[in-house]
C-alpha cells in the first residue's frame, strides 16, 4: 500500500505550511526591518529608502564594541552550553528518576529573568568577597577578583538561561537514537569517543546544530540577566534597551532592532534549510532502501 507520508510532495507541503506560519509570526519583525530603512522614521507618511540609520549605528564605536562583546559572549555560550546539554541528555537516558531530572534541568525557566539576575548578582558579590578574603588569608593574589562582575559572571548567567533550551532540543533528537548501536560499536572495538563521534553524533547532529542556533539567538537577544551581571562592558541588547528607555524609538533604535532581527533570521533560516535538506536526504535514502524490498 502506498504511504502518503513517504510522498516527497507531502513533505514539501508540510514545510510550506510551516514556513507560512513562521512568516505570519514574523510579520512584526519584518515591519521593524522595513521601518529601519525609512529615512523619515516610524509614523512618517513618506517612505524614502536609506541605509543612513545603519551607517550611523555601525559607525558608532561604542556600538561596534558592544557588538564584539555580544559575539564573544554568544560564541562562549555556545561552546560551553552545548557540551553541557549533551552530557545532561546522556545522563537523563541513564537516570532512573527521569521526571525529577527533567524538572531540575528546566527549573531555571520557572524563575523570572529579573529575579534570577538579581539572585546571581548577590551570589557573585558574596562569592567575590569570599575569594578576596581567601586571597588575603592565604596570600595568593590570583584568587582575588575571580567572580567580580564581568564577562565570566555574564557568561554563567547566560549558560543557566540557555542550557534548558539546548537540553530539550538535544534530548528530543537523542530520544530517537537507539543505544544498542553504541553498544554494538563498542563490541566491535571502538572507543567511547569513536562510538559517539562516528555512530551517535551523525544521527543527532540536527538537534545539536539546532541547539547551537537556539543558544546563539537567546544569547544575542538576552538583556536582563546580562545587564545585571556584565560589569563594565555593554552588549548590543543592553545598549538598545538603554537607548529606548532614554530617548525612545529613534531611527538608530530601529536600525539596531533590524540588525538583531536579521541576525536571528539568518541563524534560524540556516537551521531550517539544513533540517529540510537533511530530511529530504533521509527520505530519499529510505525510499532507495525500500525499493528492492518492494520489487521482491
Amino acid at each position: 500500500m502506498y504511504d502518503n507520508f513517504a510522498n516527497p510532495w507531502t513533505i514539501r507541503l508540510k514545510w510550506l505550511y510551516l514556513l507560512g506560519v513562521v512568516f505570519a509570526l514574523m510579520c512584526p519583525v519584518f515591519y521593524t526591518i522595513y521601518i529601519s530603512f525609512n529615512e523619515h522614521g516610524f509614523g512618517a507618511r513618506i517612505y524614502d529608502f536609506t541605509f543612513d540609520w545603519y551607517r550611523i549605528v555601525l559607525g558608532d564605536k561604542l556600538l561596534v564594541v558592544s557588538i564584539k562583546w555580544t559575539l564573544y559572549l554568544a560564541i562562549s555560550a555556545v561552546a560551553t552550553t552545548i557540551p553541557m546539554a549533551l552530557l545532561s541528555a546522556k545522563f537523563y537516558k541513564r537516570s532512573r528518576h527521569k521526571v525529577a531530572f527533567v524538572a531540575l534541568m528546566m527549573s531555571p525557566l520557572f524563575v523570572p529573568a529579573d529575579i534570577m539576575g538579581s539572585s546571581l548578582l548577590v551570589f557573585f558579590k558574596n562569592l567575590s568577597g569570599f575569594f578576596t578574603f581567601l586571597s588575603e588569608v592565604l596570600g595568593i593574589g590570583w584568587l582575588e577578583g575571580w567572580f567580580d562582575l564581568g564577562f565570566l559572571t555574564a557568561l554563567i548567567g547566560q549558560i543557566i538561561y540557555t542550557h534548558p533550551y539546548a537540553f530539550v532540543v538535544i534530548l528530543i533528537t537523542m530520544s530517537r537514537y537507539r543505544t544498542q548501536q553504541t553498544e554494538a560499536a563498542r563490541a566491535c572495538g571502538a572507543s567511547a569517543w569513536q562510538a559517539f563521534w562516528q555512530v551517535e553524533f551523525p544521527q543527532i547532529r540536527v538537534g545539536v546544530f539546532s541547539s547551537c542556533a537556539f543558544v546563539t539567538i537567546l544569547s544575542f537577544n538576552e538583556a536582563v540577566r546580562t545587564g545585571l551581571l556584565k560589569g563594565g562592558f555593554d552588549t548590543f541588547s543592553n545598549v538598545l534597551v538603554a537607548q529606548m528607555l532614554n530617548i525612545g524609538m529613534s531611527g538608530e533604535s530601529y536600525a539596531m532592532a533590524g540588525i538583531m532581527s536579521i541576525v536571528s533570521m539568518i541563524v534560524i533560516g540556516s537551521v531550517l534549510i539544513y533540517t529540510f535538506l537533511r530530511a529530504e536526504h533521509i527520505q530519499r535514502k529510505a525510499r532507495a532502501m525500500a525499493e528492492p524490498v518492494m520489487s521482491e
